[in-house]
This record gives C-alpha cells, sequence and structure tokens, in this order.
C-alpha cells in the first residue's frame, strides 16, 4: 500500500544518516587522526582535501535526497493531518531542512575554496596574508559545518517527535493510507 511512501522515508534516513555521520567522522576522527599521525601541515592539507572532495559528493546527495523527500511529502501532507502539536514540528522540520541545505552547500563551496589554496600552493611557503586567509577559511567552514550539524540534529529529533506522534494518531492513520 504505501511502497513508495516507505521507500521514501528510507531516503530520507539515510540522507540524513549520512550527513550527520560524514560531519561527525571528518570532526571528531580524520582531522584529529591527521595532526596525531602527519607532522607536515601541507601533507596533512593535502589528504584532508582529497577526503572531503570525495565524500562532498555524497554530502550533497545525502542532503538533496533528505530535502527532497521531505518536501515532496509536505505536497501531500501538512501536519495538521496527525494533531496539534504536529504542525509547528513540521513547520520546525521546513526551516530546520531548508538550514541545513543551505550550510550543506556553504560548506562544500568554503571547503573546495580552502582546498584549492592547499591544491594550488603549498601554505607553508606562502607569506602571512595567505596562510591568514586560509586560516579564515578554515574557520569559516568549521563554523559552517557545525551549523549544519546542528540543523542536521534538529531535524532527526523533530522527525522522530512526528513519527511518534504519527504512530499515536488514528487521524494520521486514516490520511496515511492514501499516500503512495
Amino acid at each position: 500500500m504505501a511502497r513508495l511512501s516507505s521507500a521514501a522515508w528510507i531516503a530520507h534516513d539515510v540522507g540524513l544518516a549520512t550527513a550527520i555521520g560524514g560531519t561527525l567522522f571528518g570532526r571528531e576522527a580524520l582531522h584529529p587522526a591527521l595532526r596525531e599521525g602527519i607532522a607536515d601541515p601541507g601533507e596533512r592539507d593535502r589528504i584532508a582535501d582529497s577526503a572531503w572532495r570525495r565524500f562532498s559528493w555524497a554530502n550533497l546527495a545525502a542532503h538533496g535526497a533528505m530535502a527532497a523527500t521531505w518536501f515532496t511529502g509536505r505536497t501531500m501532507l501538512s501536519g495538521r493531518e496527525v494533531n496539534r502539536t504536529s504542525r509547528p514540528l513540521t513547520v520546525a522540520k521546513d526551516v530546520l531542512i531548508v538550514a541545513s541545505l543551505a550550510t550543506g552547500l556553504a560548506s562544500v563551496v568554503l571547503g573546495r575554496l580552502l582546498g584549492k589554496r592547499v591544491r594550488d600552493r603549498e601554505l607553508a611557503t606562502q607569506g602571512i596574508e595567505a596562510r591568514e586567509r586560509a586560516e579564515t577559511l578554515r574557520r569559516a567552514v568549521g563554523a559552517v559545518g557545525m551549523v549544519n550539524l546542528c540543523a542536521n540534529l534538529g531535524i532527526l529529533g523533530v522527525t522522530t517527535a512526528l513519527a511518534m506522534q504519527a504512530a499515536e494518531s488514528s487521524k494520521f492513520s486514516f490520511w496515511s493510507r492514501l499516500l503512495p
């Protein structure tokens, strides 16, 4: 009955898991391991850039899948089909998904700019101004990435709350039967 809806929900959750997991892996595992294992900052930057360039495609696809499935479903349901609390949660999720898309894309663009600096010239051999610009980009990528992680964790929390409310709603049970 609801095979397409189930597939969309799975794609949404896999996209969300990829976006959260990739950011956590990079922040908590990849970068600390590179700092511990590679003494040369230039080599560390090149490896990090290579890893993030590879992952950025999966990350963009993950954000796209998460947003596309949510907004497609939103054309069919408003959140009012569940209960009074679900409507504001639905709107909150709309806002969080837009924030996730914007910060996810910004993170990739800023990361690519930083990576280009790393690939074009050895930062260690550049003047202090060039190194400061690269460090500013690094901080921007980190800050935007943290906002993206927070937005995605918020989406996870709201998604869970909505699913719990839907499971308890006879009204939603009726409306969900109409979904593809």
